[in-house]
């Protein structure tokens, strides 16, 4: 999900997806490791929307990849992220949107392009530290989300510039509070 974004959306940017999923006190984590990293690195489930595909059923299909999860209900908005990259193999913006949501069945992950090596129910604060050791993502926008200090659907945006292992990220900007 970090190297390339997903397809083009009707404003143009491409979009990525991913689901905050609880239990109890725990997210829910995928270990992924795409062709470029040089080690694993944890996230919340999601990936690219692709061409001719909604958010929705983006995010659906992602989470029964990686996770062997089905959504359930219609899932909130959590928050949106437009991120602008200037990295040495990552040049772009794109929008990355977390919806908030309740899945069932068993996690057992299928992940076809073979990235997912893993999925499981993390603590929150260990589940939140493992996200702030992936360099490019910023986990401001989630802990304001999980803290209830930010409206559902606020939206942000941040830069990042450098190469891969001196990444350089902006402060977060809030965008849109009223998430609209």
């Amino acid at each position: 999900m970090a190297a390339e974004a997903g397809a083009p959306l009707a404003d143009g940017i491409p979009h990525t997806v991913s689901a905050l999923i609880r239990r109890g006190a725990a997210l829910l984590l995928v270990q992924e490791q795409e062709p470029h990293d040089l080690a694993p690195t944890w996230m919340l489930p999601g990936g690219r929307v692709e061409p001719g595909e909604t958010l929705e059923a983006a995010l659906r299909r992602e989470i029964r990849e990686e996770t062997g999860l089905e959504i359930t209900g219609i899932p909130p908005l959590a928050f949106e992220v437009e991120i602008e990259a200037s990295l040495d193999d990552l040049v772009g913006t794109w929008r990355a949107v977390t919806y908030l949501c309740d899945a069932e069945g068993d996690v057992e992950p299928a992940d076809p392009d073979e990235l997912i090596l893993s999925a499981e129910w993390v603590p929150l604060e260990d589940a939140l530290f493992r996200l702030e050791q992936v360099e490019w993502y910023d986990s401001a926008p989630l802990r304001a989300f999980l803290a209830g200090a930010a409206p559902d659907g606020t939206r942000y945006r941040y830069r990042l510039g450098g190469r891969r292992g001196a990444v350089i990220r902006s402060v977060v900007d809030v965008v849109d509070e009223d998430g609209g």
